[in-house]
């Protein structure tokens, strides 16, 4: 799914994308802001076309987290979908698709969207749904869900959302007496 290297044509001229900006293939030169942006718009349609085409499951997980973490969330979301539509129920591209719907502020809809598959046992899903319970400050269920993730898997980020909890609810860490 990368997409470096494409080419598209506009008013006459070839166009080549690097995969971080344009550049007028005869000249060499980048072009002009007003370009850039027709450019843009033209390179948004033909991914958003290849991503409905695309069947391959690792291409699209692939795509899905590079557009996540360059703050591409609606294409990250679309491909995390469209993954889910190949090969129902990945749990790879529901971890995916939590993390973009709360990085783009939807923690709610995180969860509900991942609600079917939360007895999966997938490390990766479960710390996304956890941080998304941290999110919207429930943090009994944060503690749960974090809890069946560290018993799978331990990673940096579960330490995160442990530290997160630990500091909001010191109490729920608190040892009895």
């Amino acid at each position: 799914m990368s997409l470096n290297g494409i080419k598209v044509q506009l008013d006459g001229k070839t166009y080549t994308w690097s995969g971080t900006e344009w550049c007028e293939d005869r000249t060499f030169l980048i072009p002009p802001e007003v370009v850039v942006r027709k450019l843009n718009a033209l390179l948004t349609k033909q991914m958003e076309l290849e991503d409905l085409q695309s069947s391959d499951v690792q291409d699209l997980l692939n795509g899905a987290t590079q557009a996540r973490d360059a703050l591409q969330y609606e294409r990250a979301e679309r491909l995390a979908h469209r993954c889910l539509q190949v090969s129902p129920g990945h749990v790879g591209a529901l971890a995916i698709l939590c993390s973009t719907l709360r990085a783009s502020g939807q923690p709610r809809r995180a969860l509900l969207e991942t609600s079917p598959f939360r007895k999966a046992s997938y490390a990766p899903l479960l710390t996304s749904r956890a941080a998304a319970y941290c999110d919207l400050k429930q943090w009994d269920e944060a503690k749960r869900e974090i809890g069946r993730a560290l018993a799978i898997h331990t990673s940096e980020e579960a330490f995160s959302v442990v530290s997160r909890i630990r500091a909001a609810r010191p109490d729920l860490y608190e040892k009895p007496r």
